[in-house]
């Protein structure tokens, strides 16, 4: 996507130097204006002739901006304000505190935008990597409330609730993948090392082979003659996978086969799910309407099955209907979710009801974890047993067999 360089007035009068990604001029002056400035000047840059302090910073870019310098960040910033700091000095404050470089030009280029006339939510609009719509839809309702420091601190607890949630799965799934990586190595390292010097031992006893040592020496051939065929098969089979699922198509087929996954389609279902309630009862509680609270949530959900679902419930909601009647029509909701928000509709009480549900999810989904991790173990150790253990028989029914006719 094409970079361009802009100057442009906001409204107070002041003037704005930034860069911007978009497919052209057109809809980039289309940007500029939903965000309040009148460009008066456009230049299409590219990493050739960009001046030196741009092409650091597309440098910077590709670095990448992690969540937990963002959650850091928004904790420093939501003291400081909090402290009755002003914004531009909170601003500026906090950027000496930053140690990552993507993240620092980022917020250095924030402060100047505010310092020159925009505002807060605008300029951080203009840097979608690093803030997310959750984020400036928050801090626009929080300055438009007057409660921007309480906003910052509910959104840094926002981030730190996902990202140890995320820590969690993580840590999960860590143990049985390290596993099951060794025992696959191990077998490799058998077939390719131990299992053929057996083969020419036992093409020295000349006695007829049982059946699972022609299996385990026929795998073993066809591994060390065809495994470039095999790991084309695999490169292709990738490749064009990956192709797939840049189609819309092949993306919700991904995340409704996650969702029907053993084990872990549950854990992906639940998440998906408290990240709907926990970002909506968040969002709501800061003064964001439905409508523009679902257009955001339905982005942030991490599963276009689940995203589907909410964009066509935001449909109908906008037509006069409730969102618990149209979550009620899919079955990937549970009725508990569904029932719960309707409460929440008939009580005027939506933001504690999905607060609550985010809660109860929280916990379902740490006792899901601990679940997979003591079951999946077990599973591993026991599967590769059994595939170490047939390789031994296979290995020793010869030599056993030989024996017996030498003694014979």
């Amino acid at each position: 996507m094409p970079l361009f360089r802009y100057e442009a007035l906001t409204h107070g009068g002041g003037s704005v130097k930034n860069t911007l990604e978009a497919d052209s001029k057109a809809e980039l002056i289309s940007r500029l204006r939903q965000m309040g400035y009148w460009p008066t000047d456009i230049v299409e840059e590219t990493e050739q002739d960009a001046p030196t302090d741009v092409r650091r910073w597309l440098k910077i870019r590709r670095s990448g901006v992690k969540a937990a310098d963002v959650e850091f960040f928004t904790y420093q910033l939501a003291t400081l304000v909090n402290a009755h700091v002003p914004l531009r000095r909170a601003l500026e404050v906090a950027l000496g505190q930053i140690q990552n470089p993507a993240l620092n030009r980022i917020v250095s280029q924030v402060a100047y935008d505010v310092e020159h006339g925009a505002t807060f939510h605008d300029a951080l609009t203009q840097h979608p990597k690093a803030f997310s719509d959750l984020y400036v839809n928050m801090v626009k309702a929080g300055v438009s409330g007057g409660v921007l420091g309480l906003v910052l601190e509910r959104l840094a607890e926002f981030a730190e609730r996902q990202r140890l949630l995320k820590n969690d799965v993580i840590s999960a799934l860590f143990y049985p993948i390290i596993l099951l990586t060794l025992s696959i190595s191990a077998v490799v390292v058998l077939m390719i090392l131990v299992i053929p010097k057996f083969t020419a031992m036992f093409n020295d006893l000349g006695v007829e082979l049982p059946l699972p040592t022609q299996i385990l020496i026929g795998t073993t051939d066809a591994f060390q003659t065809y495994w470039w065929v095999a790991l084309a098969i695999f490169i292709v089979g990738v490749v064009g996978f990956r192709q797939y699922l840049r189609l819309e198509t092949g993306k919700i087929w991904f995340d409704r086969l996650k969702l029907k996954l053993p084990l872990i389609g549950p854990i992906i279902s639940t998440f998906a799910i408290v990240r709907f309630t926990r970002t909506m009862a968040t969002l709501l509680e800061n003064g964001v309407r439905m409508l523009p609270a679902l257009q955001v949530v339905k982005d942030t959900i991490g599963n276009r099955v689940y995203s589907n679902v909410v964009a066509e419930a935001e449909i109908e909601v906008e037509q006069g209907s409730t969102l618990s009647r149209e979550l009620s029509k899919s079955n990937d909701f549970p009725e508990f979710v569904t029932h719960m928000v309707a409460v929440g509709e008939e009580s005027g009480e939506p933001v504690h009801m999905l607060s609550k549900l985010s809660e109860y999810y929280d916990l379902e989904i740490k006792k899901s974890l601990e679940r997979l991790t003591t079951s999946i173990g077990p599973l591993v150790i026991l599967l590769m047993g059994v595939i170490i253990g047939f390789i031994a028989i296979a290995m020793i029914l010869p030599i056993f067999e030989a024996n017996q006719l030498l003694s014979g």
